[in-house]
């Protein structure tokens, strides 16, 4: 049963991301918004189905895992700032711009590291190094299949 609650989240999740194709900016906005919101309840329950915590582990640590996901959204506003500029500007993008989109995506994903490694210990704090790393792992296959899907979405640059 675990598995087929499981299965269905990640359906819903990948379906969220390719089924999203707004018409006009402002209403590109709006839908990314609530598709990044669904997307978060869908990768909280994924998290949850899959964690197996006791009651006094997850009293220490969902208000960590809140946090970590305060944090990691503002990286994410980043990579919509920078996929939202590619998409604008791909087809008619000059040499400076595609160095500056380049030199900001490679930034991001460093920060996206290093925020990875400084939650790393704090998780460790209120987890077994097992279950940070099971916590890790959740979150890696999440990210994949959100990497999956804007890979299948976002244009190569001609």
């Amino acid at each position: 049963m675990k598995k087929v609650a499981t299965s269905i989240i990640w359906g819903m999740l990948i379906s969220g991301l390719v089924f999203c194709m707004p018409a006009s900016a402002q209403q590109e906005r709006d839908e990314i918004e609530i598709l990044r919101a669904q997307i978060g309840a869908d990768r909280q329950a994924l998290v949850a189905a899959n964690m197996n915590l006791s009651a006094t582990q997850a009293e220490n640590f969902w208000p960590l895992y809140r946090e970590y996901q305060m944090d990691r959204n503002k990286l994410i506003d980043r990579r919509v700032a920078i996929l939202t500029e590619f998409r604008d500007d791909y087809m008619g993008m000059t040499a400076d711009q595609a160095k500056q989109i380049l030199i900001d995506a490679l930034k991001l994903e460093k920060d996206i590291l290093k925020l990875k490694d400084s939650y790393r210990k704090k998780f460790l704090k209120v987890l077994a190094p097992r279950a940070t790393l099971r916590y890790y792992q959740i979150e890696n296959k999440l990210d994949t299949v959100v990497n999956f899907t804007l890979a299948s979405v976002v244009p190569l640059r001609q």
